[in-house]
């Protein structure tokens, strides 16, 4: 396993590629897997192998500033928990826009995604749920 780049987020006018591993079935259901604060999508193989290896699309993604993803920009620091959040909604809505795109080749598209979160991750999908 390898993170993939990929996912993207808007922050400060620029895009910011997150790093991530992406394992199991195209089009299958999508389960986000979110770490805990010093761990990585890279922490969580086995949770990545055992959801893949039930036919479940899963994407695990590095934290900004966590594994392959890129440091914090010191103008971010500030906000840190906010910047998480946009992150993940990014990811989310760049999933959504995969989704959209089977969708208009006549492709069946997969249900929402599932995000799972650990510790920090878990706090960071609770505020992305509650503005979502």
């Amino acid at each position: 396993m390898g993170p993939a780049y990929g996912a993207s987020t808007r922050q400060d006018g620029g895009m910011t590629p997150l790093a991530r591993i992406v394992a199991g079935p195209d089009g299958a259901p999508a389960l986000v897997l979110l770490h805990g604060i010093t761990g990585s999508a890279v922490s969580l193989a086995e949770a990545i192998d055992h959801w893949a290896g039930r036919g479940y699309r899963v994407v695990a993604v590095d934290a900004r500033g966590h594994g392959l993803s890129p440091r914090w920009e010191p103008t971010q620091l500030e906000r840190a928990g906010e910047v998480l959040v946009e992150d993940l909604i990014a990811v989310l809505e760049d999933l959504a826009t995969g989704s959209r795109g089977r969708a208009a080749l006549g492709l069946s598209t997969p249900p929402a995604p599932v995000v799972i979160g650990h510790s920090m991750g878990a706090a960071t999908a609770m505020v992305a749920a509650e503005r979502r």
